[in-house]
């Protein structure tokens, strides 16, 4: 990561588009633009690749793949075989953790985009009107059009002795080489869930500590129980209702004093709760763009308020997702350069909490698609031929849908849940119903199949509707 940080490009001339911010949302916007033929440049603090790659999707499920095995391993018994309950070398799973990113990063290498046709440039950038931005130890950069995607960083409360707690967040995780005895997570997010499970099966003591009355509050109430129940089980604390008040240090280890009154002594503090948008010393009034407690604020075709600028990705507020910030940069790339008009739209975005079994969720909740009328159609993985062999029968698949069977929203919770989800993005996205996902022939015996089955229920459902009574008098009649 070190060795871009020292990289300077020498600036000259006007560039057709700058990207400011080198994640995914940078890299997607610059590179659409070299392929159309402009002359596009990149602006990164730091390091190309952004959270995702450095702090963020690459590293945290290198080390959920290694917990996951870990955990395979202790209960190697389940299938017949002998369990190996050892202690893991925490330095090597990091190690490993590390080559893996390393081997992903060439993607993002700064040669790859400039022989692209993409400048690179690297260092702080601050506007200093709607066409010019001054970086750090380059110069001034002129564009005809900014892409402003900056990203989010941790968003650390205002708790009495935090700071001088030596806490963690996901951006210092990664460079821990030893694993903690115990560990207090404040935020039972999806970052402090995940992180939970991982401390936990390589061998911490875990503490989660979420204000909010459930932990993944953003899920549905029986998504958010069952993964509540899960963790309990493996023998993490989770306590929902409990904030912490302060922080102090004794001996050398951490107190965490809730709100409730109890107290929580670990080793160390992992702070998980959220993220904040990323515009810090950009001087943003400079360019006339405004923003709204701290995001860039964006239209529907993602152009700021200024009429050189646009905003993707976590900068303005939007969905956290990597996949979201590729998507929005590429619908402002178009925008920014044609005369037609992308509206971003948000309702057939899929996410994925990389716990173990995932949970993966697109389109409405089932308690805001029953608001519409939508009815929920349920299947559990416990009762799948190839969840059972496997080990793995464990989970649900539901889908809500509209009495046409046309798909509102629906949640997985399964191994493989993020891949198990896409039949149902897909058929949402392009208007197809529960009756067309229910006729298609899915191999056997495969987890997807739960998506099927539970789509199946909805065929069965019809049979007791009016048509549905008719057509089995008719049958009957016929035989």
């Amino acid at each position: 990561m070190g060795k871009y940080m020292s990289e300077r490009d020498h600036f000259s001339g006007t560039y057709d588009l700058v990207a400011l911010g080198g994640g995914t949302g940078g890299l997607v916007s610059a590179a659409g633009a070299a392929y159309l033929g402009l002359n596009p440049a990149i602006v990164e603090k730091a390091a190309l690749g952004g959270d995702c790659l450095w702090t963020g999707c690459v590293p945290s499920k290198a080390l959920i793949a290694s917990a996951r095995l870990a955990r395979g391993m202790d209960r190697a018994d389940g299938l017949g075989l002998r369990p190996a309950r050892e202690r893991h070398e925490f330095r090597a799973i990091m190690d490993r953790m590390r080559a893996a990113r390393g081997t992903v990063a060439h993607h993002d290498d700064p040669e790859r985009f400039r022989k692209m046709g993409v400048a690179v440039h690297f260092g702080t950038a601050r506007f200093v009107n709607e066409s010019t931005v001054e970086v750090e130890g380059v110069g001034r950069v002129q564009a005809k059009r900014f892409v402003i995607a900056t990203g989010a960083v941790p968003a650390v409360p205002p708790i009495s002795g935090l700071e001088s707690s030596g806490y963690w967040t996901y951006e210092t995780v990664f460079d821990q080489d030893e694993l903690p005895e115990s560990i207090v997570i404040l935020g039972g997010g999806p970052i402090g869930v995940e992180f939970a499970q991982v401390f936990a099966r390589l061998g911490s003591r875990v503490t989660v500590l979420e204000m909010a009355p459930s932990i993944l509050i953003k899920e549905d109430p029986d998504v958010a129980a069952f993964m509540h129940a899960l963790l309990v089980e493996e023998g993490i604390d989770v306590r929902v209702g409990t904030a912490a008040a302060a922080v102090h240090m004794e001996g050398g280890r951490t107190v965490v004093e809730a709100n409730d009154g109890s107290r929580v002594e670990a080793s160390r503090l992992f702070v998980a709760t959220g993220r904040r948008p990323c515009t810090d010393g950009m001087n943003l009034d400079a360019a006339g763009i405004r923003t709204e407690r701290g995001a860039v604020v964006v239209d529907h075709h993602l152009r700021t308020s200024s009429r050189t600028a646009w905003a993707v990705g976590d900068v303005t507020g939007a969905l956290q997702f990597t996949h979201v910030a590729e998507h929005m940069a590429k619908a402002a790339l178009r925008n920014a350069i044609l005369p037609a008009r992308t509206k971003i739209r948000y309702d057939n975005v899929p996410w994925v909490t990389f716990t173990d079994p995932e949970i993966a969720h697109v389109g409405l909740s089932e308690a805001e698609a029953e608001a519409v009328g939508g009815i929920t159609y349920r299947y559990g993985m416990d009762d799948l031929d190839r969840a059972i062999v496997d080990g793995s029968a464990v989970g649900f698949v539901k889908v809500s849908a509209d009495r046409k069977g046309r798909i509102l929203g629906a949640t997985i919770v399964a191994h493989g849940a993020g891949d198990l989800i896409l039949p149902l993005v897909l058929a949402k996205q392009h208007g197809l119903g529960l009756s067309q996902v229910a006729n298609t022939i899915f191999p056997y015996p495969t987890m997807v199949e739960g998506v099927k089955r539970a789509s199946g229920e909805f065929m069965r459902s019809r049979l007791d509707t009016a048509s549905g009574r008719t057509l089995k008098r008719i049958i009957q009649w016929l035989k």
